[in-house]
């Protein structure tokens, strides 16, 4: 696409490598397209867009690109996690983190999420783009208390909140 974004040194992405340097938090494979939706539009235009992209990384199948002939199990991590979606592949797949096929793994997760991003851009540049995120039930449940403007610890999220904490509405 030329100026600007062929001043950005590609080299300002590898920090968010395993969930940035190895903290195991955001998959480094959302963190360039979610730049660039920033840089191409307004808030207002890129919300839509970045939700719609993280409800695809959380309830894909990866890696569904394979690359040097990998073939390995898909797994869905329910979550924007690297920590999540690692951890889950490799109970699926029964290998270790330091295993060749891992990083594979996470270069086929990223050339998928790559793959989904300018897909979405198309949509939206042809008018065709409509955004199908909406947030699990559990979530306004859960935002229902855990608000600003209550008492009970605020948070923030739009994934499925249980499947990190267990549902306290649950007898």
């Amino acid at each position: 696409m030329g100026y600007p974004f062929n001043l950005t040194p590609p080299e300002a992405f590898t920090p968010f490598k395993g969930g940035i340097y190895g903290w195991g938090s955001i998959c480094g494979a959302l963190v360039a397209p979610i730049a660039t939706i920033a840089m191409l539009f307004e808030s207002s235009e890129n919300e839509a867009l970045i939700n719609e992209l993280m409800a695809f990384y959380k309830d894909a199948a990866f890696p569904q690109f394979q690359p040097k002939g990998l073939n390995v199990a898909t797994t869905v991590a329910n979550s924007n996690l690297c920590h999540v979606s690692v951890t889950t592949w490799m109970q699926a797949t029964g290998l270790p983190r330091t295993a060749p096929e891992r990083s594979e793994r996470c270069a086929g997760v990223t050339a998928d999420v790559c793959k989904f991003t300018v897909e979405m851009l198309n949509k939206y540049m042809d008018k065709a783009f409509v955004s199908e995120f909406k947030p699990a039930a559990v979530v306004g449940e859960c935002m229902s208390c855990h608000d600003s403007t209550k008492n009970i610890s605020p948070a923030y999220g739009k994934e499925d909140c249980t499947s990190c904490h267990d549902d306290p509405h649950k007898s």
